[in-house]
C-alpha cells in the first residue's frame, strides 16, 4: 500500500431494495425505514475501515453511491471521481484456484469492459493478482479532473478478500450480493507527472487483509512493516504446516504400502516354502519309485538272459551265443541267382535284401555294408522275440545276414496294394498295433535299445499277418541330449503313433496328426477312417485315434509310456477283436506253418530240429534214422563230410513262437 502514494478512497455501491425510477444515482437520503437501516449499517462498516486505516496512519476517505447495478455504480464512481488506479475483486475467495488467470465475476467483467480507459485496474482474488488492465492517461479528461480534484490524478484498487468480520453478517443489499465486489480502495495521486506504480507484495499482502482504510496525513512506516512481516510469518507458518501435513500423509501412505508389500511377500514366502516341501516329498517318492523300477528292470533283464541261456546250447561255431548256420559265398550267390535284381525285395541305407531259395528254403538275404555287418549280426543273434524277424544264418564272405522270409511283405505294401481282395481288416490292424507295441516294449525295457527307424516298410507280415519288425540289428542306446536331435525311446513312441494313424486312415503323409485332430474336433472321425478295413467300431476307433495323437505329441514329455499306458489299451482292443472274430459264422482255416519249420524227411513240423553236415535242418529222430543207412545228404544226395548233428535253437525258437501264436 506504501507504493500507492496520494489520497485513498474506500468506495461502495449500495444496492437498495427499491430504487427511485430516476436513471441518475441517488446520494444520501432515505425512502423507507428498512432502506435507512441498511444505509446506517453500510456507514458503520465503512467507518470501521476508515478507523482501521487511521490507526495505520493511512489517509483514506469513504465514498458510496446507490445503484441497482453494482458494476455500473463502480464505473460511475470512476467517472465522477476521476479514479486512475483501482484494485477490486476478480471473484469471491472461494472461487479461487491455482493458475487462475480469467475474470469470473460478472461485475469485474463489466468494470473491465466499461471503466474509463485512463483507469489502471488490478483484479485480485484470495491475495493473488489475477488480471491487470493498463490505464491510458492520454485519454484522461483534464477538465473533468479539475472539476472534481484540480491538479490530481486518481488511482483505484478493487479489493478481493477485504471483508472485515463485521462485514460477514451484513445483508445491506437485495439478493445478498458479494460485499467485497462493492468495496474498492481508491487512491488520488498528489501532484502532476507523478509516476505510475505496479502491484507489489505490499498490495498483495493488504489484499489478504480483511480491509483497507485510511485518512489524510502521514502513517507509521514501522507499524506497517511490522504488520506486513507478521502477515508473512503467518502465511509462512501456514505453508510449513501444510507441507508438514503432506509429508506426514505421504510417509503414512508409504508405511502402509510397505506393510502391505511385506505381508504379500510373507504370503509368497509361505506358499513357496510349502511348495518346496511338497516338491521335496515328491522327489523322495520319485527317487524311491526309480530305485524300485531299476531293480525290476535288472531282475527282468536277468530273467530274460536266463531264458535265452536255456534256449542256447554250447557254442558249436565261432559266432558264440547260439547256433547260427553259416553259409558260403557260393550258397548266397546261387540263392540270389547271381544277385538278380529281379529278386530284390528291399533296398535301403543299411543294405539290399534279396528273396532267395537257400537249401530248398525261402529266405531273405540281406547284403550288409562291411562296417555294419558285425554289429547287426551280434544284435540280431542276441535278440529273440516273436515279433522280431528271426536270423537264420550268416555268410561272412559276402557280409550277408540270412533272415526268415515273410510272404505277406511289409505293412507299407499291404496298405498300398490295389488288390481289394487282400485288404487288412480292422481286427488285423489292431493285432498289428499290439504286436508292434509288444516288440518295442521288449527292446526298450529288456535291452534299453531304440529301434530308431520304425515305419510301415520295416513292419513285415508273415503268412498269418502277424507283425515282425526288421532292421532292428542297428538298434542303439538312447541319447540323453535332447538338443542333439539323436534318437530316444520317445522318438520310437512318436513313430509308433504315426503307424497307428496310417493303420486308421490308410493314408500317407506327414500331417496325419493334424488331419485327425480336425476330424475329431468337428466330430467327423468316420470321414478319415480307411473304409477298406471294414466297419470300424466307432468308440474303439476314437480311442485308438486319441492314443495315436498322444504318441505324436510335439512335446516328448507328454507322450505316453508304452508299457504302462499304451499296452493295456491295445491288449484290451486285441481281446475285443478276438471275440469279434470268434463270433463270425465262417472262421478261416487253420494257419499253415512256414516251410522252413517242416522237416524235409517227415514233412511234419519239427519238434527237435537239428542241423546236419549238409547245412539243412531236420527232425532229430528222422535224420538219425536216415544216417543209420546212408552217408549222403537226403536233400542233395551228396556225400556227407561227417555224421555229426547240432541242435538248431533258432528254428526251435521260431517253431515255439509259431505254435504259441496259432494255438486253437
Amino acid at each position: 500500500m506504501n507504493n500507492f502514494d496520494g489520497h485513498f478512497r474506500i468506495i461502495h455501491v449500495h444496492q437498495p431494495h427499491q430504487l427511485n425510477q430516476s436513471p441518475r444515482p441517488f446520494y444520501g437520503g432515505g425512502s423507507r425505514n428498512s432502506q435507512e437501516l441498511a444505509r446506517q449499517e453500510m456507514q458503520r462498516i465503512l467507518d470501521e475501515y476508515i478507523h482501521m486505516c487511521s490507526q495505520a496512519r493511512v489517509p483514506a476517505l469513504k465514498r458510496h453511491v446507490e445503484m441497482q447495478d453494482i458494476g455500473k455504480g463502480i464505473v460511475e464512481l470512476i467517472e465522477q471521481h476521476a479514479i486512475t488506479k483501482l484494485v477490486m475483486g476478480a471473484a469471491a475467495d472461494r472461487r479461487y484456484f491455482e493458475g487462475m488467470a480469467q475474470l469470473t465475476s460478472a461485475k469485474a467483467k463489466f468494470v473491465n469492459q466499461h471503466a474509463h480507459p485512463s483507469c489502471h485496474i488490478w483484479f485480485v482474488c484470495n491475495g493473488h493478482v489475477i488480471y491487470s488492465r493498463e490505464g491510458d492517461l492520454s485519454t484522461f479528461d483534464m477538465d473533468i479532473t479539475s472539476s472534481v480534484l484540480p491538479g490530481r490524478s486518481v488511482v483505484e484498487s478493487g479489493l478481493q478478500n477485504t471483508r472485515s468480520p463485521s462485514l460477514d453478517s451484513v445483508h445491506s443489499r437485495s439478493n445478498s450480493s458479494e460485499v467485497e465486489d462493492d468495496l474498492a480502495l481508491v487512491q488520488y495521486e498528489r501532484g502532476e507527472g507523478s509516476n505510475h506504480v505496479t502491484e507489489s507484495n505490499s498490495v498483495q499482502g493488504y489484499s489478504q487483509n480483511r480491509s483497507y482504510t485510511g485518512m489524510e496525513g502521514s502513517y507509521s512506516e514501522d507499524l506497517y512493516e511490522q504488520l506486513d512481516q507478521a502477515m508473512k510469518e503467518v502465511a509462512r507458518a501456514k505453508q510449513e504446516a501444510l507441507e508438514e501435513l503432506i509429508r506426514r500423509q505421504k510417509a503414512e501412505k508409504t508405511a502402509n504400502e510397505a506393510t502391505r508389500k511385506l505381508k504379500a511377500l510373507e504370503n509368497v514366502y509361505n506358499e513357496e516354502l510349502g511348495l518346496r516341501k511338497d516338491l521335496e516329498e515328491l522327489l523322495a517318492r520319485e527317487k524311491e519309485a526309480s530305485e524300485v523300477l531299476k531293480k525290476c528292470h535288472e531282475e527282468l533283464q536277468m530273467l530274460n538272459e536266463e531264458l535265452l541261456a536255456n534256449q542256447t546250447s554250447e557254442p558249436s561255431s565261432a559266432h558264440g551265443q547260439e547256433f547260427i548256420s553259416e553259409f558260403s559265398f557260393s550258397d548266397v550267390h546261387e540263392a540270389t541267382e547271381s544277385f538278380n535284381q529281379a529278386l530284390v525285395i528291399d533296398k535301403g541305407a543299411y543294405g539290399t535284401t534279396y528273396k532267395g531259395l537257400l537249401h530248398h528254403m525261402q529266405v531273405a538275404i540281406k547284403m550288409l555294408l562291411a562296417s555294419n555287418y558285425h554289429h547287426e549280426i551280434q544284435v540280431a543273434t542276441k535278440l529273440r522275440h516273436p515279433n522280431l524277424v528271426s536270423l537264420i544264418g550268416v555268410c561272412p564272405d559276402a557280409t550277408a545276414a540270412i533272415y526268415e522270409y515273410l510272404p505277406n511283405g511289409s505293412l507299407e505294401d499291404q496298405l498300398s496294394a490295389r488288390d481289394s481282395s487282400n485288404h487288412l481288416s480292422w481286427q488285423t490292424r489292431i493285432h498289428i498295433c499290439a504286436d508292434t507295441c509288444a516288440v518295442l516294449i521288449f527292446l526298450h525295457s529288456c535291452y534299453g535299445l531304440v529301434h530308431g527307424d520304425l515305419k510301415l516298410g520295416n513292419i513285415l507280415l508273415d503268412s498269418n499277418f502277424m507283425a515282425k519288425i526288421k532292421n532292428f540289428g542297428l538298434c542303439s542306446a538312447p541319447s540323453h541330449s535332447p538338443m542333439t536331435g539323436e534318437l530316444s525311446f520317445a522318438s520310437d513312441v512318436y513313430s509308433f503313433g504315426h503307424v497307428l494313424l496310417r493303420l486308421l486312415t490308410g493314408r500317407s503323409g506327414l500331417n496325419l496328426d493334424e488331419v485327425m485332430e480336425r476330424a475329431l474336433d468337428v466330430g467327423n472321425l468316420s470321414a478319415v477312417l480307411d473304409p477298406t478295413a471294414g466297419h470300424w467300431p466307432f468308440e474303439l476307433a476314437k480311442e485308438l485315434a486319441l492314443l495315436a495323437l498322444r504318441c505324436c505329441d510335439s512335446d516328448s514329455n507328454n507322450r505316453p509310456c508304452l508299457s504302462s499306458e499304451v499296452w493295456p489299451i491295445l491288449e484290451r482292443m486285441r481281446t475285443h477283436c478276438e471275440a469279434s472274430l470268434s463270433s463270425q459264422p465262417d472262421p478261416e482255416e487253420p494257419a499253415q506253418p512256414p516251410q522252413y519249420l517242416i522237416c524235409p524227411i517227415s514233412h511234419e513240423i519239427m519238434q527237435d530240429p537239428h542241423v546236419a553236415a549238409d547245412g539243412f535242418t531236420y527232425e532229430a529222430e528222422a535224420i538219425r534214422i536216415w544216417l543209420s543207412g546212408h552217408d549222403t545228404s537226403p536233400m542233395t544226395n551228396l556225400q556227407l563230410s561227417n555224421r555229426e548233428l547240432f541242435p538248431n535253437q533258432t528254428v526251435r525258437s521260431m517253431i515255439q513262437e509259431w505254435q504259441q501264436n496259432n494255438e486253437s
